[in-house]
């Protein structure tokens, strides 16, 4: 979801002929002729110069130049349209290709998405995976996904789950080659959210497609994250919906106490894992409620329901299902509440509300203010059972993406209530259980965690500056990325920190905290159990799992809450 917020500052305008442009290129771009394509029929090309293309909000520069190319193309049997946008610059092409990726229920995000890498040098393509039925709505409502006839669209589910980013990515290079006469010598992926988890299913399903991945705070296992993030609602249903003045009391005292636990007292919250707060502490206690324009006690209900959120998706045996709110992560992105004429209502996650109706009970008019707790649980079961084999990762495999020499990277901030970090680091225990430990999968994968940083981008701690630029230094001058540098601005002013690649964290050694060299990375108990009570294991940070097989070696499993070494 995240991009640069140039995106959201943009007007474009395009002037009949350039100033200062490139007429040999502007005059290929016109027309512009693309092979034949074996994995699908295009249904029409469209090629056209664009110039003077205005961007606000980048000090050094304020238009781009560029030559236009929309595709839309069929799957045969699959009854779809797919609309897809090329933009090859002008000027400064640097000789790289960089898909985009998409957020929620859409797969892409066109302009908003391609300006930066055009800016920076880059072809780069975008594309819709169908899923707006041809621009006749918008596909972040999820309507998409049941065909007329109010059965699943597997082909638009499958375009949304690896197949489009592919042909997107073939027709950009194809492009490429058709205008400047020469294919890229190097081509990356960038995306956030669902555009983390697309750019993960491009590395197991087409390995060669990328020499380099940026896939930040993924959406891998969709089918357990989606239903996940309509828990909240349902937590909030069963039992009470607080004003997020109560919310907030929450959030604020689970970074005072788990905080400290870290060994700095920096504002930010680096050991997730070992924050044992508890809601019920702040019962009786009164917080100001601006929304409601009166104070309000916080009651045991209260905390039950902030508990539950914390906690995660269960049974109503109390069994795992999913992960829940980060502690010191905001409430309100998926347990957000409203004051409507004095009465508190609940706002459900639009994503997560439209998983819940269209792709898993397959009914568009489906209560979801009224889902109990049994009827959750058989939901989320449905939706696993329904979408792993397409939009699941429960089975890594990355070795063909290894041995054709590809570097992925993630960033997640452990801050983001939308897509939970345990997760990211749940697919990399997986992974380097499969693929033969920790080493092995350094050499082509890394992960980097992000403390107080909400999803991909904004809560309250250091952002990573530049990590593209990381992942690119990777690829082609085999520099590995240790750390990430990232940055804040606060109160207190400038906070630096040099994020550690997972499993190391940062430790605090001691200096001024807002410095990043204050703090250095080493191996923590992170993802290890702690020995001294060998059945016990506090999964995410609230629940108790008992341990089977070789405790010293478990890892988190998404279902049973280890997973044996």
């Amino acid at each position: 979801m995240a991009q640069s917020l140039i995106y959201l500052l943009l007007a474009w305008v395009v002037v009949t002929a350039p100033s200062d442009g490139n007429p040999a290129l502007a005059q290929k771009c016109e027309s512009l002729e693309l092979p034949h394509f074996e994995e699908f029929d295009v249904i029409n090309v469209h090629s056209s110069s664009v110039f003077g293309y205005s961007i606000t909000g980048n000090p050094t520069q304020t238009t781009i130049d560029f030559c236009h190319v929309n595709v839309s193309l069929t799957h045969s049997g699959a009854d779809d349209i797919v609309l897809t946008s090329i933009w090859l610059p002008f000027h400064g092409w640097n000789g790289r290709f960089q898909a985009t990726g998409g957020g929620g229920l859409a797969a892409g995000y066109f302009d908003s998405a391609l300006i930066q890498p055009v800016v920076d040098g880059y072809a780069a393509g975008s594309t819709d995976a169908g899923l707006t039925l041809n621009n006749t709505l918008l596909a972040g409502d999820g309507s998409w996904a049941l065909t007329p006839e109010g059965k699943l669209n597997q082909g638009l589910i499958k375009n949304f789950a690896y197949r489009s980013i592919h042909d997107m990515t073939v027709i950009g290079k194809a492009a490429t080659v058709a205008l400047y006469g020469q294919r890229p010598h190097h081509s990356y992926y960038t995306g956030c959210s669902t555009g983390g988890r697309q750019g993960y299913l491009a590395a197991q399903y087409y390995p060669e497609d990328f020499d380099g991945i940026m896939a930040n705070a993924p959406a891998i296992f969709t089918p357990r994250v989606s239903p996940g993030d309509f828990w909240p609602v349902v937590v909030m249903e069963n039992i009470v919906a607080p004003p997020q003045c109560v919310f907030s009391a929450f959030q604020a005292a689970t970074v005072r106490h788990c905080d400290p636990q870290d060994g700095a007292t920096d504002g930010l919250i680096s050991a997730p894992d070992k924050c044992d707060y508890n809601p019920k502490t702040l019962v009786g206690q009164t917080v100001d409620c601006p929304e409601l324009s009166a104070s309000v006690v916080i009651t045991t209900a209260h905390a039950d329901v902030a508990a539950k959120i914390l906690e995660g998706a269960r049974t109503s045996s109390g069994d795992f299902l999913w992960f829940g709110n980060p502690p010191g992560a905001a409430f309100d992105g998926l347990a957000n509440t409203t004051v409507v004429n004095g009465t508190i209502d609940i706002v459900p996650f639009s994503s997560g509300e439209a998983w819940m109706k269209y792709f898993v009970a397959q009914d568009p008019e489906l209560d979801t203010k009224h889902i109990s707790f049994d009827t959750f649980e058989s939901l989320y079961f449905r939706s696993v059972e329904l979408f792993t084999d397409k939009l699941g990762t429960d089975n890594p495999d990355l070795s063909g993406f290894k041995n054709a020499g590809g570097k992925l990277m993630t960033w997640h901030g452990m801050a983001d209530a939308y897509i939970t970090h345990p997760g990211t680091t749940l697919y990399w225990d997986k992974l380097q259980k499969k693929m033969g430990g920790r080493h092995a999968v350094d050499d082509f994968y890394r992960v980097f965690l992000a403390p107080g940083v909400a999803h991909c981008r904004g809560g309250y701690g250091p952002v990573p500056s530049d990590p593209f630029a990381a992942l690119v230094n990777w690829v082609e001058k085999g520099e590995a990325p240790d750390t990430l540098f990232a940055s804040t601005t606060s109160q207190g002013g400038q906070v630096n920190r040099n994020l550690c690649h997972y499993p190391e964290s940062l430790r605090y050694r001691g200096g001024d905290l807002n410095d990043a060299e204050s703090f250095i990375c080493s191996l923590s108990s992170y993802n290890t159990l702690n020995m001294s009570n060998p059945e016990i294991y506090t999964v995410g940070w609230v629940a108790s799992l008992p341990v089977e097989g070789d405790a010293a070696g478990a890892f988190l499993d998404e279902e049973h809450g280890l997973l044996a070494s």
